[in-house]
């Protein structure tokens, strides 16, 4: 709301700016004001605006019903501290109501727009006013095109709650998800004509790299509540996993950088600060909550994953957001190389007599891995049994005998980088040692370098072995 206040005002004050009317308006016999002294200031934002009630109030019904309401004979003073866009959208709204023209453009249609409602601007009013021109420019200009609209969303970041209120910001969301879902559409006609014409060409061509101007680098300036409506609008529309995940990775990137602590070999330590864990919390939970449908054949790279697991931990995230990517992770787990599960325990970070590593998680990840249904596609599938688990070795070249083989290489390598750990319970070990079934590895020599290297480390290793352990037979 608007505050009107009486004040004396001398014939001159530092500050204020004064808008003279177009050379067409100083002749219109309706608007004798070219050498009329200012008999109102506007006050926004700390900047005052020396003006005249006519012109004003001619296009601002929120200006007259000030004045109107006011109980003062003579009010020479409104302050207008609630109006978005704040001071510069004030000047131009102010330039439109005297007649000067004003340039309409990307960086200002939102902060005109939110200044038209708020101001009151309408053609009830007076016709062709400045709500009917924003309208008109962000259904010519903006609503069209993917990436105006991106541009002007960020921009209604600093606008709210005026921004949501008069639906801007749905608009925005609905238009950048509908454009998007044409632009696959086209894409995906373009690029069966260009790789046709590409083998027909040139035989064995690989695709086009991304554009560095793809309109996907620009949703990562976004604030997380705006990017989570677009995400969820554009899923809804149907968009293709392999291009929400590429935003995600392209966000997280963007958003998580420099968040999360990286060096598990430091002794001395240090944890998140608490409002920098909160926040990264928050916008980790948040992307994994738009990651694509788990699957064997997902699209999200496992090395973004893994990040994202390492970020969860280091913040604190919610457990059914850690065992959300541990799932993922474990459904790809043959895609996987040793940093990408070498994830570090919090305490870690702030102790030199716990773990360094969580082999907690890598239990788990392993395990979803080992009690895979035959159907990539069954998500419901529940741990089976080791003695239920059917690894088809008789083909050399089967998918199932390769990805086996790649996770036991992986686990081995895992177990030889985790024995260097001095704080490792030797059981811990062992029941890692012992998660594969004998006939996983071809050959064990990956393991007996691990075992190997724990033995020399851990002096009380022998303590923990029992006449059945497995180890003793090696």
């Amino acid at each position: 709301m608007g505050v009107v206040t009486m004040s004396e005002l001398k014939p001159s004050v530092s500050g204020k700016r004064s808008f003279r009317p177009s050379a067409s308006t100083r002749q219109a016999p309706e608007w004798p004001i070219s050498d009329v002294s200012s008999d109102l200031t506007i006050e926004v934002g700390g900047s005052n605006f020396a003006l005249h009630k006519f012109p004003l109030v001619s296009r601002s019904g929120r200006i007259r019903k000030l004045l109107l309401e006011s109980r003062e004979a003579k009010v020479l003073r409104i302050s207008l501290a609630a109006l978005p866009g704040g001071a510069e959208a004030f000047e131009l709204a102010a330039k439109f109501c005297y007649g000067v023209s004003i340039e309409i453009t990307l960086s200002n249609i939102a902060k005109l727009r939110c200044a038209a409602r708020f101001l009151d601007m309408t053609d009830d009013l007076s016709d062709r006013n400045l709500e009917s021109k924003t309208e008109a420019y962000i259904k010519d200009k903006v609503l069209s095109d993917i990436s105006a609209s991106i541009s002007v969303l960020h921009q209604c970041q600093g606008l709210l709650p005026v921004a949501e209120e008069i639906g801007l910001v749905n608009r925005l969301v609905t238009a950048i998800a509908n454009n998007a879902c044409k632009e696959q559409l086209t894409s995906g006609l373009s690029k069966l004509d260009h790789n046709f014409i590409a083998k027909m060409n040139h035989p064995g061509a690989g695709s086009e790299s991304m554009a560095a101007d793809w309109w996907g680098n620009s949703l990562a300036t976004l604030f997380l509540d705006f990017f989570q409506r677009v995400l969820s609008a554009m899923k809804s529309k149907g968009i293709k996993q392999d291009l929400i995940s590429k935003i995600l990775v392209n966000y997280a990137r963007n958003s998580l950088q420099g968040l999360t602590v990286r060096d598990p070999s430091s002794t001395n330590g240090s944890f998140l600060d608490p409002e920098i864990q909160k926040k990264q919390r928050v916008i980790v939970q948040t992307i994994v909550s738009l990651l694509p449908t788990p699957s064997r054949k997902s699209t999200v790279p496992m090395a973004f994953l893994s990040s994202l697991l390492k970020s969860a931990m280091a913040s604190a995230a919610a457990t059914s957001c850690k065992a959300d990517l541990e799932r993922r992770i474990g459904l790809q787990l043959d895609q996987a190389i040793l940093e990408d599960i070498l994830i570090t325990t919090s305490t870690s970070l702030g102790t030199n007599h716990s773990p360094l590593y969580d082999t907690d998680s890598i239990l788990r990840i392993f395990s979803i891995f080992l009690n895979l249904d035959e159907d990539d596609n069954d998500e419901d599938s529940g741990l089976r049994d080791e003695c239920e688990m059917v690894y088809d070795f008789d083909s050399p070249g089967s998918p199932k005998q390769s990805s086996i083989l790649k996770v036991s290489k992986l686990l081995d390598n895992f177990l030889a980088e985790v024995a260097l750990d001095t704080n490792l319970q030797a059981l811990k070990f062992i029941t890692m040692a012992e998660l594969l079934p004998d006939h996983a590895r071809v050959v064990s020599d990956g393991l007996y370098r691990a075992v190997d290297i724990f033995l020399k480390v851990i002096d009380k290793f022998s303590t923990f072995l029992t006449p059945t352990s497995n180890l003793l037979k090696w």
